[in-house]
């Protein structure tokens, strides 16, 4: 006779499945932005170099759609981060309050042994590192590099004074920047219908 799952065991069980889910999900979509990224980045240099006045239009056609699918790949990448911190943060309370387990059969919210394997000056050794974090900062310099393409670009046609170079650059990092954050505003998920738990940032285990 087979064993029946609990309620706990389910709930947990599916709770681990959305998130695998959606990290498969996030891993195609981030393999289609940056395709899209550099096939853009390559054909804007391939007619650069040799560009008549209709080129020049298709430029700055290539620049523009660079900058949006750059700014969607990164504020893609804050929404993967948002719902992962969520998965994994009522993941780790079933593990520690609904489904309370010994520690040693815990697996989201244990780690095997935190400070012996962080070595951030070994080059051969690993260290805690946050890959998603990475990833924004990553998504982020690919945006800023399509602003300051743009604002060169800008500066270049229409004016030649050396002195605007800095104050470019800077605007476009500042435009890169602010533009994140109201279109993330803009666009956020409608989360109405969900009930917000509002767990704490750290849970005492129990029961054990």
């Amino acid at each position: 006779m087979k064993n029946e799952m609990t309620f706990e065991e389910r709930q947990y069980q599916r709770l681990i499945n959305a998130r695998n889910f959606h990290y498969e999900n996030f891993n195609k979509w981030s393999l289609y932005f940056y395709a899209i990224i550099a096939a853009l980045f390559v054909g804007y240099y391939s007619l650069e170099a040799k560009a008549t006045e209709i080129d020049n239009v298709i430029l700055w056609c290539i620049l523009g759609l660079g900058f949006i699918v750059s700014m969607s790949c990164h504020l893609s990448g804050k929404g993967y981060y948002y719902w992962e911190n969520n998965w994994i943060k009522l993941i780790m309370h079933y593990e520690k309050q609904v489904w309370p387990l010994k520690k040693e059969n815990s697996v989201y919210s244990v780690f095997a042994n935190e400070k012996d394997l962080n070595h951030y000056w070994n080059l051969v050794g690993g260290a805690n590192i946050s890959s998603s974090k990475l990833s924004l900062v990553v998504s982020f310099a690919i945006s800023y590099a399509w602003a300051a393409m743009i604002t060169m670009k800008l500066l270049h046609e229409y004016t030649k004074c050396p002195c605007c170079i800095a104050l470019a650059l800077l605007g476009a990092f500042a435009l890169t920047w602010a533009l994140s954050a109201f279109i993330g505003w803009a666009l956020h998920s409608d989360l109405k219908n969900h009930d917000d738990l509002e767990l704490p940032l750290k849970e005492e285990r129990k029961n054990i």
